[in-house]
């Protein structure tokens, strides 16, 4: 431009010469006013909508069932019978291995005998002492009617003795007699009470001894009942680790049973989601191929130390899925409500977020407050729904600018549709 100006210089000045009252009246005879600004902007607008930002997460879930059992065996023996297959349904308290049970067995019927003697024992005891009894009662009745018998002839010896009817000798004899009865009495007595002693202490002796073999009847019951290994719920044998022929220790783990209603997927997501999976809430889950409906059934909402919320949800139909495989879970999470518009749209100016509206051809500058951004998408407070948001922003646009909006506002319906992106959970 510099090497044109000794070019152009001439006919500007000639041209001002030639038309000084042109140049008075452009300029109102007043050199130092400026010309009136006369730029229109040509700007696009998109229309602002209320709506709701949304965005799709997936995260990695691990497979897993509530009732998940180690069956281990109750007592040791080498396996005997295996009477289920892996995969099949078992009901709680079937026999899924048998142990061998000869020694168990042996036990049982020795300690039935034990208690068969223990019960001829107690029954000889009990009759023994209620024979003696009524033996012994019927002993101090006759001492008893003895004893009066020689009360009453001792009585009529006095009597006739005093008359001088008998001698000296028949009253002593009545006398001996007497206390003869009475002696005989009182060990009559005695002999009862002593059986009703020993009544009192071989009875209960016996009683204890029946009640201990009927405790080791019950213990070899138990002891034998050990030896099969049953399912302890409803569920599905997943694997059998023990063989028939080989020796199983107390305590050793035999099959692994799952109940296939309790299977369920695990999995975190950050704690800024966890507002979007609360119990009940549903979403999808992937595993070969095949998609599957799960209910989030445990959303406790507290981070751990991974800053992350574990989440437990229920899956409909997976019955078959595999115990501790990898699945993909996907979820939608409502990041806020508000005002749609495209991020595009703002200007960020003093630590403000701003956009500029469209009005009587004009673009007014207003203040607004960011609620939650995803995918190129805002939703934003402090804007009206349906106003036209000029987007993308001129470089040179200032507020209160001149403006021509060039063709039709978008809906913003598609603004919505754009802003439900997708992302990979942590």
């Amino acid at each position: 431009m510099r090497r044109l100006l000794p070019f152009l210089t001439l006919p500007l000045l000639l041209a001002a010469c030639s038309q000084p009252g042109e140049q008075a009246k452009s300029t109102g005879n007043d050199l130092t006013t400026a010309p009136a600004k006369s730029t229109v902007l040509n700007v696009q607008v998109v229309t602002a909508r209320e709506g709701t930002l949304n965005v799709q997460r997936s995260a990695s879930a691990i497979i897993t069932a509530q009732k998940d059992s180690q069956v281990a065996t109750q007592s040791g023996g080498t396996v005997t019978r295996v009477l289920a297959d892996e995969g099949e349904q078992v009901s709680a308290g079937a026999v899924v291995l048998q142990l061998d049970d000869t020694q168990q067995q042996q036990a049982l019927d020795n300690a039935r005998l034990q208690l068969q003697q223990a019960q001829i024992n107690l029954q000889q005891t009990r009759d023994s002492t209620a024979n003696a009894s009524a033996s012994l009662s019927a002993a101090v009745s006759s001492a008893e009617a003895t004893l009066a018998q020689a009360q009453q002839n001792a009585q009529s010896a006095e009597t006739l003795y005093g008359l001088g009817g008998i001698s000296l000798a028949d009253l002593q004899a009545a006398r001996a007699t007497l206390a003869q009865a009475q002696s005989g009495l009182s060990a009559a007595k005695n002999n009862l009470t002593q059986n009703g002693r020993s009544a009192q202490g071989s009875v209960p002796l016996q009683q204890v001894a029946l009640e201990t073999a009927q405790a080791g009847v019950r213990q070899a019951e138990e002891n034998l009942a050990r030896t099969a290994v049953k399912a302890p719920f409803d569920g599905t044998v997943a694997n059998i680790s023990a063989k028939v022929g080989e020796f199983a220790g107390q305590g050793t783990p035999v099959f692994r049973l799952v109940d296939p209603g309790s299977i369920r997927a695990k999995f975190s997501i950050p704690s800024s989601d966890a507002f979007a999976l609360t119990d009940g809430t549903q979403l999808n889950l992937g595993y070969g191929g095949v998609n599957y409906v799960a209910t989030v059934q445990g959303s406790p909402g507290i981070a751990g130390s991974d800053r992350l919320v574990p989440i437990t949800a229920r899956i409909q139909g997976g019955e078959k899925l595999p115990v501790g495989a990898a699945a993909q879970v996907r979820y939608r999470a409502n990041l806020g409500s508000g005002v749609l518009i495209p991020s595009s749209a703002v200007q960020v100016d003093d630590g403000e977020n701003a956009v500029y509206v469209a009005a009587d051809g004009k673009a007014e500058r207003r203040v607004i407050r960011v609620i939650a951004e995803s995918g190129g998408q805002l939703a934003v407070d402090g804007l009206n729904a349906g106003v036209a948001v000029i987007n993308p922003l001129p470089a040179s646009l200032q507020d209160g600018a001149a403006i021509s909006v060039a063709g039709a506002a978008p809906t913003a319906a598609d603004e919505a549709e754009e802003g439900e992106t997708g992302g990979d959970a942590p």
